[in-house]
């Protein structure tokens, strides 16, 4: 009889694990061709390395829901499933009445397609509407102390950022959502009013986790540099990074290509 050892069981699972890398990239090369051009190769298989380990903790282990499960990642969040923006993802996820892990993936594309469609609109034309609106924020308006008002402020200008996503979400989960950034914020030692603007409003726009999330490396990097010590050079580097991730999502093409 045939006997195959512990590490042969391990290599043949990279390799299968490999194929589905490879295969994943190019199905995201295809079918989100403005979000491959943006990350790049390297950053969307970190993005699909990290899909595979989080879709496990729901017991998608299939290539088709594990490729669902990224896919919903690149519209939603790398960290969906954990943003409080986002509770209906959590609820279907972890629905003790969907014990079948292809009709609780199908559950979840279908909601999150017709969350997008109310949210993002046709085209994508309020999501778009809204990275225009980014723009406008008066960021530098924003006192580097804390003032004390920054949660009335911080909600004006998300309300004119998304109007959409604003609305969607509801009041009380936006004023959740700010106080969640306000401590996560704290972890990288971010309190400024001007900083709560900008960590809140990546929030908002990028997902709850975008801290941790591999689509955003560049976030990740400056809020972790242990050489950025002071906090308003930590938000103005920040702050011009999000804005140079803006400008490859309204014009990716040309930015690839320039």
């Amino acid at each position: 009889m045939l006997k195959i050892r512990k590490e042969q069981y391990e290599e043949l699972g990279k390799i299968s694990l490999k194929s589905f890398e490879d295969s994943m990239v190019e199905h995201i090369k295809e079918f989100f061709p403005e979000q491959y051009e943006i990350m790049g190769e390297p950053v969307v298989r970190s993005l699909i390395r990290y899909g595979v380990e989080r879709a496990e903790n729901y017991d998608f282990i299939t290539q088709r829901d594990v490729c669902l499960y990224i896919n919903t990642m690149i519209m939603l969040g790398g960290n969906f499933d954990t943003d409080l923006q986002l509770p209906w993802t959590a609820d279907i996820l972890k629905a003790e009445s969907i014990t079948d892990s292809v009709a609780r993936i199908d559950a979840l594309c279908e909601k999150t397609l017709e969350y997008l469609d109310r949210v993002a609109g046709t085209n994508e034309g309020y999501y778009k509407r809204a990275l225009l609106n980014v723009r406008q924020v008066p960021v530098a308006e924003f006192s580097q102390s804390v003032t004390g008002d920054v949660e009335l402020r911080v909600i004006s200008q998300l309300q004119k950022i998304w109007p959409n996503k604003y609305e969607d979400m509801g009041d009380r989960t936006v004023r959740r959502l700010i106080r969640h950034a306000l401590e996560s914020a704290k972890e990288y030692n971010i309190t400024s009013d001007r900083g709560i603007m900008v960590y809140t409003g990546l929030m908002f726009m990028l997902g709850g986790g975008f801290d941790k999330d591999p689509q955003f490396p560049w976030a990740t990097s400056v809020l972790n540099d242990e050489s950025i010590t002071k906090e308003p050079v930590k938000v103005d580097r920040l702050y011009k990074e999000a804005m140079a991730f803006l400008e490859k999502c309204l014009s990716p093409k040309s930015k690839a290509e320039g």
